[in-house]
């Protein structure tokens, strides 16, 4: 479940009837839901209310689709389950409209609706003559 014991520690085991451990959630997880805790009774533990789900990172074929991300910045990775990310096309590249947000669910990201085209901004030293 993506989850492991952060009090009491493995070392502490096994546990007594009616002690109550605190799970959290692995590395490169995010907990949501109820509580983090569980008990023990009679040799078996609760179940835990919460769930944990896996952060996103940045996907590769982002970059070959020519978009980066706006907010966050590339600092703020992994994103965690249920943020938003905006995205944008690299410079010299133009949105061709539609949904440039995207959402981390269980470690992956929404697809975009939008791709990035090349944009050839034409200006008096590279103006082209069509006879």
């Amino acid at each position: 479940k993506n989850m492991e014991a952060s009090n009491p520690q493995s070392s502490d085991y096994p546990v007594t009837h009616d002690t109550t451990v605190t799970l959290k959630c692995k590395d490169t997880f995010t907990s949501s839901g109820g509580s983090e805790t569980v008990t023990c009774t009679d040799g078996t533990f609760s179940n835990p209310s919460f769930t944990c789900s896996e952060s996103c990172s940045i996907p590769s074929d982002w970059a070959t689709k020519n978009m980066k991300a706006s907010n966050p910045q590339s600092s703020d990775y992994p994103v965690t389950h249920g943020a938003a990310v905006t995205l944008k096309c690299k410079d010299t590249f133009t949105s061709s409209g539609g949904i440039e947000t995207v959402t981390c669910t269980d470690g992956t990201f929404s697809n975009p609706s939008f791709t990035c085209l090349y944009w050839w901004p034409f200006t008096k030293a590279n103006k082209v003559e069509i006879s």
